[in-house]
């Protein structure tokens, strides 16, 4: 029987490079053969001006979010769920929720970052105690072995694997 898999993800729209990697992951023959894969957006921005704005809808669609993923991991029961989290500001915040909830319910959560920013702001109090909370009992996955020095101070070497990016060959 495949392992199951809750991929929670950025997909297009809008078109970034986190997204592209996403919609990769979605469409890869290999993967999907693999494994039974299951799919959700993590994104709630429409387009690329709406990253990193606040607003009504995007709390709304947030709260959708969180519901469906609620939802599809009581019915798809996974053996792990994979998220691409963003590292910093108010798109970690909410994926801090997402992971949190995720973790909560019990299951095994593996993050892959598309980006740094994490030792950036390790040294606010408040940034500090979330990642603190967030890295605990996760593994992570980093596009190169240089980025490690951005969450090395919340996850230890033996829980970080190593993905460089890749494209699709035409």
């Amino acid at each position: 029987m495949k392992q199951k898999i809750l991929f929670i993800m950025h997909m297009p729209p809008p078109v970034h490079g986190a997204a592209m990697v996403g919609q990769y992951i979605h469409d890869s023959k290999l993967i999907n053969d693999k494994f039974d894969s299951h799919y959700i957006n993590l994104t709630t921005a429409k387009n690329l001006q709406d990253i990193g704005k606040v607003g009504v809808r995007k709390l709304v669609d947030f709260y959708a979010l969180l519901r469906k993923i609620r939802r599809s991991l009581k019915t798809i029961n996974p053996d792990l769920v994979y998220v691409t989290p963003n590292a910093c500001c108010g798109a970690f915040y909410k994926d801090y929720i997402v992971v949190q909830m995720i973790k909560r319910m019990g299951y095994q959560v593996v993050v892959h970052y598309h980006n740094k920013g994490v030792a950036t702001r390790q040294n606010r109090l408040l940034d500090n105690m979330l990642y603190q909370r967030f890295f605990k009992g996760i593994k992570v996955i980093l596009l190169s072995e240089c980025l490690y020095s951005d969450v090395m101070k919340y996850v230890k070497r033996e829980d970080v694997f190593v993905c460089p990016n890749g494209i699709p060959e035409e």
